[in-house]
C-alpha cells in the first residue's frame, strides 16, 4: 500500500520551517543531561554489584545493564553533539544567504576554470541549506531514535526487575535461581536484531509472520517501540535496504566491540599491577583491594586494605557488607526471626550478631577470631565490617588474606564455609633501633 502525498497545512509548514529552533533546544538539553549522567552509571553498577542477588541471582545482567548505558551515552553524545555542529553550519549559510544574496562572485576569484567549476558545485546557497536541512533533521531523529531504544530497554528492564522479584517473593526460596533468563534473554535478542539487521525478514515469510505477530505487538509495548517505531519505518523506507543494513550491521559489530571493552572496565580486567592472570589465583594482584592504589573510585566488593606493604603491626581490613544476602542467607544462619521475637529492643545487637557469623577471615590459612565493627566507610562510600588485625608476629615477606562467606541453605539445613575472595600483603620488618 502506497501513501498517498497529500498538500502540507500552512500550519504544518510552519513548524517544518522552524523545526531547527526545538532541535538545537531539545540537543542542548539531552546532552547536558548526558554528561551529567556518565559519572552515576558507575554508582549504578556498585548498587547493582551489591543488590541484584535479589533480583538477577548469577546472571551478569548489572555488568551488562550498565555497560549498555554507559555505550548509548557515549552514542547518544556524538550524536546530537554531531547534530549541533551541522546545525552550526547550516546556521552560517542562512546568515551568508542574506548577506550575499547573489551567493559567490566568480569574476572576483580570477581563478582557473578547474577551480572554478569545482567550487560551482558547492556555489548554491540556497541548495546547500535545503541538503544541510535534511542532514539535520535526519541526524536528530536518528539520535533521538537511539534515545528512545535505551528508554525503551530501562522501562523493559523495569518490568523485568518488578516481575522477577515477584516471582521470587512467590517462589520464596533462598535458592531461587534464575539462570534461565539470560538464556530466556539471548534469545530474544537474537530474534530481535536479526529482524533489525534484515530490515522485517520475519514480518515477510509467509506463515512464520502470523506467528512472529504477537511476539512483534508484546514487545512494542513492553519497550515502548509503539511511541517511535514509525520514524525507524520512516528512515528504512526512504533508503536503499542494502545501505540500511550494512550500516546497522555495521553499528552493531562496532557496540558488541565497545561493549565488551566496557563489561571488562566494570570488572576486575584491566586493574592488575602484576601479570595479566585471567584465574583468580594468588599470584594476581588487584589494585581495587588497596586503597592507596585506587584512582577512578572503583573499590573492592569484597574487602581492602590500605596498601600492599605493611609497616605497622597491623592493618585495617574493611570487609564490604553485602545486603542482598540479608533475608536468604545472614539471618537464616543465625536464627534472627526466632531471636528477634524474643528480644525485641536488641535488633541492632542481633543484626551484628549475625554478620560476625556469617563472615569469616583466615590469615594464612587459619581462621582469625571475629573482632569487627560496623562502619561506613566514608572513603569508599560502602557499608561494612572494619577490623584490626594484628600482624605483629609475622615474618617479612608475603602472606595473604581469605574471605569467607557462611551460606545457609535452608533446605539442607546445612551451612557452606565459601571461600569468595583473597588478597595478598607484603610485610616489612621495622628497622632495628
Amino acid at each position: 500500500m502506497k501513501n498517498e502525498i497529500k498538500t502540507a497545512p500552512a500550519w504544518l509548514k510552519r513548524i517544518q520551517e522552524g523545526s531547527w529552533e526545538p532541535e538545537i533546544l531539545i540537543s542542548g538539553i539531552v546532552l547536558f543531561g548526558l554528561f551529567k549522567i556518565y559519572p552515576l552509571i558507575a554508582e549504578l553498577n556498585y548498587f547493582l554489584d551489591n543488590n541484584s542477588f535479589y533480583i538477577f541471582s548469577k546472571t551478569t545482567a548489572n555488568d551488562t545493564i550498565t555497560s549498555i548505558l554507559k555505550f548509548a551515552n557515549i552514542v547518544l553524545t556524538l550524536g546530537f553533539v554531531t547534530h549541533l555542529l551541522f546545525r552550526s553550519v547550516w546556521a552560517a549559510f542562512v546568515g551568508l544567504s542574506y548577506v550575499y544574496p547573489k551567493g559567490i562572485d566568480f569574476d572576483k576569484l580570477k581563478y582557473p576554470n578547474r577551480y572554478i567549476n569545482h567550487i560551482a558545485k558547492g556555489s548554491d546557497y540556497t541548495a546547500q541549506i535545503i541538503k544541510l536541512e535534511k542532514v539535520c533533521s535526519t541526524l536528530f531523529a536518528i539520535s533521538f531514535l537511539i534515545f528512545m531504544w535505551v528508554l525503551g530497554l530501562v522501562f523493559f528492564t523495569g518490568l523485568l526487575i518488578i516481575g522477577l522479584t515477584i516471582v521470587r517473593e512467590i517462589v520464596g526460596s533462598s535458592n531461587f535461581q534464575l539462570l534461565f533468563v539470560d538464556d530466556i534473554l539471548s534469545i530474544f535478542f537474537v530474534i530481535s536484531l536479526i529482524d533489525l539487521v534484515s530490515l522485517g525478514w520475519f514480518k515477510r515469510i509467509p506463515y512464520i509472520n502470523k506467528v512472529f505477530y504477537p511476539l512483534y505487538r508484546f514487545t512494542g509495548w513492553i519497550t515502548l517501540s509503539f511511541l517511535y517505531r514509525n520514524i525507524y519505518y520512516g528512515l528504512i523506507s526512504n533508503h536503499k535496504k542494502w545501505k540500511i543494513s550494512v550500516i546497522l550491521l555495521l553499528f552493531l559489530l562496532s557496540s558488541t566491540v565497545t561493549l565488551t571493552f566496557l563489561r571488562s572496565k566494570e570488572g576486575h580486567f584491566g586493574r592488575t599491577i602484576a601479570l595479566e592472570i585471567k584465574d583468580d589465583s594468588e599470584y594476581r594482584l588487584k589494585e581495587d583491594m588497596y586503597r592507596d592504589k585506587v584512582t577512578d573510585n572503583y573499590y573492592s566488593r569484597y574487602m581492602h586494605i590500605d596498601s600492599y606493604i605493611c609497616k605497622d603491626d597491623y592493618l585495617e581490613l574493611f570487609v564490604v557488607h553485602t545486603s542482598a544476602y540479608e533475608n536468604d542467607f545472614i539471618k537464616p544462619r543465625c536464627n534472627y526471626d526466632s531471636l528477634k521475637q524474643g528480644n525485641s529492643n536488641a535488633n541492632d545487637s542481633l543484626r551484628f550478631a549475625c554478620l560476625n557469623q556469617f563472615y569469616g577471615v583466615a590469615l594464612d590459612g587459619k581462621l582469625l577470631e571475629d573482632d569487627f565493627i560496623y562502619q561506613r566507610n566514608s572513603q569508599t562510600g560502602q557499608d561494612g565490617l572494619l577490623s584490626i588485625v594484628d600482624i605483629s608476629n609475622l615474618k617479612s615477606g608475603k602472606h595473604q588474606i581469605d574471605l569467607y562467606y557462611d551460606f545457609f541453605d535452608a533446605e539442607k539445613d546445612t551451612t557452606y564455609h565459601n571461600s569468595v575472595s583473597q588478597l595478598s600483603f607484603y610485610r616489612t620488618s621495622k628497622p632495628k633501633k
